[in-house]
């Protein structure tokens, strides 16, 4: 049997009832989202009652949701978006040269950025940001080195920022200490990483407020997020500069409401940059 769960659902759509196409679009339009979602949660964005989902399952050749969900994962988990966006750059062909092709390109994508939906929750975001306790970054793989900046920016006049790294031993340890006047940022993209769903998900659960930047209304950070920072990758270029561009307007704007308390401190980082010789 074929285990790709995009062209199962193709080959046998215009044998299925409305109420299955109905499911089957949301899940073509949303197969990154499938192997996150509980039956109960597909059940719920879909409004098709749990009996029709396994049945729908079990007409497409699987066992019931649990082997579907699977063979989504198994699906987005051989397609990576960024490797795919890559090779379609590199085996493209055209007069354009490359830097003036990926410079247009970004700013294409800039100028598709700004939105009034961006700008709300942006201040949402800074409110959330100036006001927790202890902020918390958390990304993985390529988008970490979004995270990365972002907290090495915050942390020059900000003391209660922690990053979350994937894959340290002691990232349980952070998260026993976490309280639900904390915040947390999530970065990610598709195809989105399990460890970074799991701490959104934790913190989700402990009342924490989660400012998610990522590429989708629907995406699985998204859907467990107080408020959504959308920053779109340019296309064709998998590239990061409208996250950074959020990421850098984050710092500013943290460090401007309390702006003589922040200069004091980045002239503080001088000083001892200019005493331990840090720089040549």
């Amino acid at each position: 049997m074929d285990n790709n769960v995009l062209s199962i659902i193709n080959e046998n759509y215009s044998a299925l009832t409305k109420t299955q196409k109905k499911l089957a679009d949301f899940i073509k339009d949303n197969v990154h989202m499938i192997p996150f979602l509980s039956i109960a949660e597909l059940g719920e964005k879909t409004q098709v009652s749990l009996a029709s989902i396994t049945r729908f399952t079990r007409e497409l050749g699987f066992n019931g949701y649990s082997q579907f969900q699977k063979s989504a994962a198994d699906l987005i988990r051989k397609d990576v978006v960024p490797m795919r966006e890559l090779k379609h750059s590199i085996t493209e062909e055209g007069e354009e040269d490359i830097l003036s092709r990926m410079i247009r390109l970004n700013i294409n994508s800039l100028e598709t950025l700004n939105s009034e939906d961006l700008k709300r929750n942006f201040q949402q975001s800074v409110d959330l940001i100036t006001s927790c306790r202890k902020l918390y970054i958390t990304a993985a793989r390529s988008s970490f080195s979004v995270a990365y900046y972002l907290y090495f920016m915050l942390k020059e006049f900000m003391e209660h920022v922690e990053l979350l790294t994937e894959g340290t031993g002691d990232i349980s340890n952070k998260l026993q200490y976490i309280e639900k006047e904390d915040c947390l940022i999530a970065i990610s993209y598709e195809r989105y990483t399990r460890a970074t769903y799991n701490i959104v998900s934790y913190l989700n659960k402990k009342g924490c407020p989660v400012i998610a930047v990522t590429d989708s209304h629907s995406s699985p950070i998204a859907l467990k997020a107080t408020t959504v920072l959308l920053a779109k990758h340019a296309v064709d270029t998998y590239s990061f500069v409208n996250s950074m561009t959020v990421a850098n307007a984050l710092i500013t704007a943290a460090g401007r409401r309390d702006k003589d308390n922040t200069l004091k401190k980045l002239e503080r980082q001088d000083e001892i940059a200019l005493e331990y010789g840090l720089y040549l």
